[in-house]
């Protein structure tokens, strides 16, 4: 069956990164301010919106468009799927688990090499001289909270680096812990028994109803003083207030935070990721939350090749949600 033509809607900045992988015949039309009545009369002429938001004000009142919505990555939660059109399919794509663990690691050995201080004091001719050693991570004990695509690659890391690891998800099994070569494992339920043992924490788990909130303050007293506690999954995970008393109390030793609770909009590009001043402290890594060019070369493929199976009326792969 020959591809149909579609109507592609596509952030502004993304438009030329993409057009290497969906050729014509598709048309581009592209946005960059959310208001909510440009992006209705732009959706109302869209067959295809490639974007990780979606609200009820933007439906076209016909009901007939979008016919396609794509996330730009594995998360959905910016997506209102109850205002999705009827029939409508949404994707979502992974292809981010690798630079993510990566990531995470990066920020676990800065914050437990204490590099942030280290660089500080050479520029100044100060070598320390009260920390003449630096720990390694092998034979401590990390915990990983959720083990899909990122989870998975942590496990990977943990074990090169000789780690002892406990992964808790929601669902765990004999088979796939033996496969991935697990230490203990167990479920989200059984976090507060493992968290005194570790030295090390990430948080690789969506954000949902259930797992909002999951890591507060009752959490953060459990944890060792000279822990370390890394997010990569979503911020609201984490109780916001909860980790800034944690961190300006010193009741843990660090965090490395790349997820958050606000983010910048294109009205508002400068912008606190939190409403409490965690960049006042000095026990906080703070990274903005920025996919790899791997990580966006194998989603924008992946992206071009559903809206090409799309339009051919081929099946859909990561189809996560129908219009109803």
């Amino acid at each position: 069956m020959p591809e149909q033509p579609l109507r592609v809607l596509i952030l502004e900045r993304f438009k030329d990164e993409f057009r290497r992988d969906l050729l014509p015949p598709h048309e581009f039309r592209t946005f960059n301010k959310e208001n909510d009545e440009e992006m209705a009369k732009l959706i109302a002429e869209t067959d295809v919106l490639i974007s990780g938001a979606y609200k009820a004000a933007w439906r076209d009142p016909s009901g007939q468009h979008p016919k396609m919505i794509h996330s730009v990555g594995a998360g959905i939660d910016g997506l209102d799927l109850d205002a999705v059109p009827k029939g409508c399919p949404v994707c979502n794509v992974y292809g981010h688990d690798k630079g993510v663990a990566e990531h995470a690691f990066l920020l676990f050995m800065a914050l437990h090499k204490n590099l942030p201080k280290l660089d500080k004091s050479l520029r100044k001719g100060d070598w320390i001289q009260e920390q003449p050693y630096l720990p390694e991570m092998r034979n401590r004990n990390l915990l990983i909270l959720g083990l899909g695509h990122i989870g998975e690659q942590l496990v990977r890391w943990g074990k090169f680096l000789e780690m002892n690891i406990t992964a808790l998800t929601r669902n765990i099994s004999d088979e796939r812990a033996a496969k991935l070569g697990l230490d203990s494992y167990g479920t989200l339920d059984d976090l507060d028994q493992h968290l005194p043992n570790a030295d090390f924490v990430a948080i690789a788990i969506p954000s949902a109803k259930e797992t909002d909130g999951l890591f507060g303050a009752a959490q953060f007293q459990a944890m060792k003083p000279t822990s370390f506690i890394v997010n990569v999954g979503r911020g609201p995970v984490i109780d916001e207030q909860a980790l800034y008393d944690a961190l300006k109390a010193r009741e843990i030793a660090g965090a490395g935070i790349d997820v958050w609770w606000q983010y910048y909009t294109p009205s508002e590009p400068i912008k606190h990721p939190s409403k409490y001043p965690l960049h006042e402290l000095d026990n906080i890594i703070m990274t903005p939350h920025k996919p790899t060019y791997e990580t966006m070369e194998f989603r924008w493929k992946f992206i071009a090749e559903n809206i090409t199976r799309f339009s051919k009326g081929e099946s859909l792969h990561n189809l996560v949600h129908q219009g109803t």
